[in-house]
C-alpha cells in the first residue's frame, strides 16, 4: 500500500513538476528531455507495485494521456496536409521572370530527388542496424500482418477517387496528391481570374495559420505525452527499450552523415570543393544545429550564399525559403523512412523492393510544404506510416529523444538547401561571376 501511494505521490508530482516548467517559459525541448527521464524513472517504478486496483488505475491514467496524445496528433495530419501543400504550391515562384521560373523548376526537383535518395539511405542504414530488434510494442505487434497488393495496385489505391472519403479512411497519400493537384489547378485559374486566385490564396493562408497554431497547441503536450508513453512502456519491457533507442540514434546518426557525404559529392560535381565549402558554410550550419530550426537559421543561410559564396541575391533569398518548405532531406526523409524499417522490424514483416519505392515516393511527396509546420518530422512520418497502412504508436516513442536526433536533423536540413543553392545557381544563372574557389583552381589559390 505504501509503495502504491509512493508511485501515485510520484505520478502527481511529475506532472505538476511539467507544467510549473511550462508556466516558467522553460524551452519545449528541455522538457521533453525532462519527460523522457521521468518516465524512465517513473516506469522503473511502477514494476515495483504489485497487479492490483491503484496499480491498474495508474496505468489506465497514463493509457488515457500517451494514447490520448498520439490521438490529437493524428488528428493533425490531414488538415496539415491540405493547407500547408496547397499553400506551399500557391507562393512557389510567384515571382515573374525566367530565372525565377527556372530556380523554381530545379530546386524544387533536386529538394524532392535528395529527399527521395535519403529515405534510401534511411532505409538501408536502418536495416543494417536493425533498429527495432528485440523491442515489442504491444499496440504494434499485435496487428495483423498487411499484405501489399504490388507497386501498381497500391499506386492506383492512393489516387484520390473521393477526396472525402480518402480522409475519412486516413489515406493520406491521396490526400496529398489531391491538395497538390488542387493548388496547381489554383495557379493556373490565376491567369484566367486573378482576383478568384487571390480570395482562396488568402483562404488557404489564414486556415494554414490556424492549423499551425493548432498544431503548436497539441505538440505543447508532448512532455505529458511522452512521459506516460515511456512509463507504460518501461513497465511492460525494462531496460530492453532504452537499449533500443540508443540503437535508433546511432541509426540516424549514421544516414545522417551519410547524406551529408550526398551532399559533398553533388557540390564537387557542381565544381566545388569540399573543405572549402564547409569553411564557408560553417556558421549556417552550426546555427542551425544549436538552434534547431531551418526556418530561424533562413537569415544566416541567406547571409551565407550572398556573402561567402557570392550566388545571387535572388538565388541566396529563394532557394533556401524553398529549401524550408520543400523536401527537407533529414525530417521528411530519412526519419520517417527509418521509422517505417523500425516498425516492420517489431511487426516482423518483410520490407520488399516495391515498399522501398513507395516510402521513397510517398516521402518525396508528402515532403511538398510539410517543412513548414511545427514538428516536421514527425508529422511526415505519420504521413508515411499511415499511407503504408502501419501504426504510428512508434512516433510517440521515439519522440523522446528528438531534441538529440533533431539537431543533426537540422543540420542535414540546411545543407541540402545551401547545396541546393549552389547547384541551382549555377544552372540559372550561368552569367554569374562565382568567386568561390572550385576544384580545378584550389590548387593554384594564392596563400
Amino acid at each position: 500500500m505504501i509503495t502504491a501511494l509512493f508511485d501515485l505521490v510520484i505520478l502527481i508530482l511529475s506532472i505538476g513538476l511539467l507544467y510549473a516548467l511550462k508556466q516558467q517559459k522553460i524551452q519545449l525541448s528541455l522538457r521533453i528531455l525532462l519527460s523522457l527521464g521521468l518516465g524512465v524513472i517513473y516506469g522503473l517504478c511502477l514494476k515495483l507495485l504489485p497487479e492490483n486496483g491503484m496499480r491498474m488505475g495508474i496505468e489506465s491514467t497514463l493509457h488515457f494521456m500517451g494514447y490520448g496524445y498520439l490521438a490529437l496528433l493524428k488528428m493533425l495530419v490531414i488538415p496539415l496536409i491540405l493547407t500547408s501543400i496547397i499553400h506551399a504550391i500557391l507562393n512557389l515562384g510567384t515571382g515573374n521572370g525566367t530565372v525565377i521560373k527556372k530556380m523554381s523548376f530545379f530546386a524544387c526537383g533536386m529538394l524532392l530527388g535528395m529527399t527521395a535518395v535519403a529515405s534510401l539511405i534511411g532505409i538501408i542504414i536502418g536495416k543494417l542496424f536493425a533498429v527495432g530488434q528485440g523491442m515489442s510494442l504491444p499496440e504494434i505487434a499485435e496487428l495483423p500482418k498487411h499484405n501489399y497488393t504490388g507497386l501498381v495496385d497500391t499506386l492506383l489505391s492512393m489516387l484520390p477517387s473521393n477526396p472525402v472519403a480518402v480522409m475519412a479512411k486516413e489515406n493520406t497519400i491521396a490526400v496529398v496528391l489531391f491538395a497538390v493537384l488542387l493548388g496547381l489547378s489554383a495557379r493556373m485559374l490565376d491567369k484566367a481570374d486573378h482576383d478568384k486566385m487571390e480570395t482562396f490564396s488568402q483562404l488557404i493562408a489564414s486556415l494554414f495559420a490556424i492549423v499551425k497554431k493548432l498544431a503548436v497547441l497539441v505538440l505543447g503536450l508532448t512532455p505529458y505525452g511522452i512521459f506516460a508513453l515511456l512509463s507504460l512502456l518501461l513497465l511492460n519491457q525494462g531496460s530492453g527499450l532504452l537499449t533500443g533507442i540508443i540503437n535508433f540514434i546511432a541509426a540516424m546518426y549514421t544516414a545522417m552523415i551519410i547524406v551529408f557525404i550526398m551532399h559533398s559529392v553533388i557540390l564537387i560535381f557542381a565544381g566545388y570543393h569540399p573543405w572549402e565549402y564547409l569553411k564557408k558554410a560553417s556558421t549556417a550550419l552550426f546555427v542551425a544545429f544549436t538552434t534547431r530550426s531551418s526556418f530561424g537559421t533562413l537569415p544566416v543561410t541567406e547571409e551565407t550564399l550572398r556573402d561567402k559564396f557570392k550566388t545571387s541575391q535572388v538565388t541566396a533569398t529563394f532557394v533556401p525559403s524553398i529549401g524550408a518548405t520543400i523536401g527537407m532531406n533529414a525530417c521528411a526523409g530519412v526519419f520517417p523512412a527509418m521509422l517505417v524499417v523500425m516498425t516492420l522490424t517489431i511487426m516482423h514483416q518483410p520490407l520488399t523492393w516495391d515498399l522501398v519505392l513507395m516510402i521513397m515516393f510517398i516521402n518525396a511527396v508528402a515532403s511538398l510544404g510539410i517543412s513548414g509546420i511545427p514538428g516536421t518530422a514527425y508529422i511526415a512520418a505519420t504521413v508515411t506510416l499511415t499511407s503504408l497502412n502501419l501504426p504510428y504508436a512508434i512516433v510517440a516513442l521515439v519522440q523522446g529523444v528528438d531534441p538529440i536526433v533533431d539537431m543533426g536533423r537540422t543540420a542535414v536540413n540546411v545543407n541540402g538547401a545551401i547545396t541546393t543553392a549552389l547547384v541551382v545557381d549555377r544552372i540559372s544563372v550561368p552569367d554569374r561571376q562565382n568567386e568561390f574557389i572550385e576544384i580545378t583552381s584550389i590548387e593554384d589559390s594564392p596563400a
